[in-house]
């Protein structure tokens, strides 16, 4: 095919792909649209990849606090690319909206694509319904995090893979690299590629995990290895709140989770379409889209099995993974018009709840951050010190040295946790912070807001640290604050 004859058949190509999802894609960008101008800001987590990512524009490396070589960020492309952003001087949270914008149009074209190959229409059309209507999707948009890059990077590679493409070894090595879940579920997809693919996966990711040994001494971030130790890995029964809903009866509770609870009214349908699909998938194994389910529903089984602590934005993949192949089967399930009219009614009355669910939080998380954020900003010293759980909009916007209290960016009080009571009241006499952000809990009863272990040892530990500390904001009347700023005594 001659070059002016690929252009027309490319277009072509593009008309087959996009046109049977129009109206999905419609949806899609009106709901990623409705969040976009409802949330000023990106969630708390992304500020702390923004804060590597301006510190690495300004020159002082890929660090969190300057000097301290420690891997807090979770992705490292992700974390370049906000980097890109930066140097561009383009708002970080626009340039992770626009960027999900568009991973979201490749996961539904690829990802109904993929399902129509291999099952048909009706499955490919399934999946774009709920991918670009389900609410969670949107809120992972608009979050500045990588969670819907991944699933977009899974597709995509997928895809490149099952057609051969000279690009699918690079594709494949970014994606393991995407998050640390990404490297077991890249081995997935590598057991459809090629040789040549295969090894050039493994030159991208190896050379990687060199660098990051090397730069930090260890290629596992210390994000996952704090959030592991603090928060435990119970198991599967403890960690039901990933599987629980998914069940059409109740194992003894309603779901713990909101987005758990929102997605069990699904659970009878849902759990008939992943049955049919899990068949229809293994008769099909042979299919590319097999392969990106099985990936992602491997990561879904690592968080069952381990019982991963929950946050929100994790769900992502494993829904979206779990979403594949019951898309696969829901055309089976179905005889007449009406079921699919009553899920399609379910999705889009979920936004009655999935609305104010993620724009709440999001006015939540400004209320209790944004405030502290721009007082600290105004009122410190560049380079002081403070000790904190919420580093993401207060270490992004305040020029402070963070110490935090699960241990993202700070190894040693991760550590210290793990020896004992008393671990705040230990770390606040080594680091001697100027300022302390705390909960009122911690203040009056000593309640640790994250993470196991009593913070003090006794009540008099806690009154003898908290005396050398006045309180700076908000002030006293504010008696309903979240968080309490506390300056060092001069």
């Amino acid at each position: 095919m001659n070059s002016r004859a690929a252009i027309p058949a490319r277009a072509n190509a593009l008309v087959q792909a996009v046109g049977p999802v129009i109206w999905p894609l419609v949806l899609l960008v009106v709901t990623r649209a409705a969040l976009w101008l409802a949330q000023p800001f990106a969630s708390e987590d992304a500020y702390i990849t923004f804060r590597y990512a301006s510190m690495l524009i300004r020159g002082e490396g890929l660090v969190y606090n300057p000097g301290e070589h420690v891997m807090g960020f979770t992705s490292l492309p992700w974390t370049l690319w906000c980097g890109l952003g930066a140097l561009l001087h383009i708002d970080l949270v626009g340039w992770t909206r626009a960027t999900t914008l568009l991973a979201d149009t490749c996961t539904l074209v690829v990802g109904a694509q993929l399902l129509r190959r291999a099952f048909s229409p009706a499955a490919g059309l399934s999946f774009a319904l709920f991918f670009a209507g389900w609410p969670l999707f949107a809120a992972g948009a608009m979050s500045g995090l990588e969670v819907n890059v991944v699933v977009a990077t899974l597709l995509v590679t997928t895809a490149l893979i099952g057609a051969r493409h000279p690009a699918a070894g690079v594709a494949l090595g970014v994606f393991a690299l995407l998050r640390p879940e990404c490297l077991p579920a890249a081995l997935v997809l590598a057991l459809g590629a090629r040789g040549r693919d295969r090894a050039i996966a493994a030159l991208i990711v190896g050379l990687a995990l060199l660098w990051l040994t090397f730069r930090f001494g260890s290629p596992v971030p210390q994000s996952v290895l704090a959030k592991a130790e603090i928060y435990g890995t119970p198991g599967p029964w403890a960690g039901r709140h990933w599987w629980e809903w998914l069940l059409p009866f109740r194992p003894g509770r309603f779901s713990v989770t909101t987005e758990g609870q929102h997605l069990e009214l699904l659970a009878v349908v849902f759990a008939a379409a992943l049955a049919a699909g899990a068949v229809k998938m293994w008769r099909a194994r042979r299919e590319p889209i097999v392969l990106a389910a099985a990936a992602g529903l491997g990561v879904w089984l690592s968080y069952v099995l381990l019982g991963v602590a929950y946050f929100w934005w994790y769900l992502v993949l494993p829904l979206a993974a779990l979403a594949l192949v019951a898309a696969a089967g829901f055309p089976a399930i179905v005889r007449g018009r009406w079921l699919p009219v009553s899920a399609v009614l379910f999705v889009c009355g979920a936004w009655t709840l999935g609305f104010p669910l993620y724009v709440g939080r999001a006015q939540a998380e400004a209320r209790e951050f944004a405030s502290v954020a721009e007082y600290l900003k105004q009122a410190v010293t560049p380079g002081d010190e403070v000790v904190l759980e919420p580093i993401g909009m207060i270490g992004f916007r305040a020029p402070v040295r963070v110490t935090d209290e699960i241990g993202l960016v700070s190894p040693d009080v991760a550590r210290r946790r793990l020896g004992g009571p008393g671990w705040y009241a230990d770390i606040v006499r080594l680091h001697a912070p100027r300022w302390l952000v705390i909960r009122p809990e911690l203040l009056t009863s000593g309640e640790v807001f994250a993470g196991e272990g009593a913070p003090f040892r006794s009540d008099a530990e806690r009154a003898g640290l908290f005396k050398d500390y006045v309180r700076a904001w908000p002030a006293p009347a504010a008696s309903a604050a979240t968080l309490l700023v506390l300056r060092r005594a001069p």
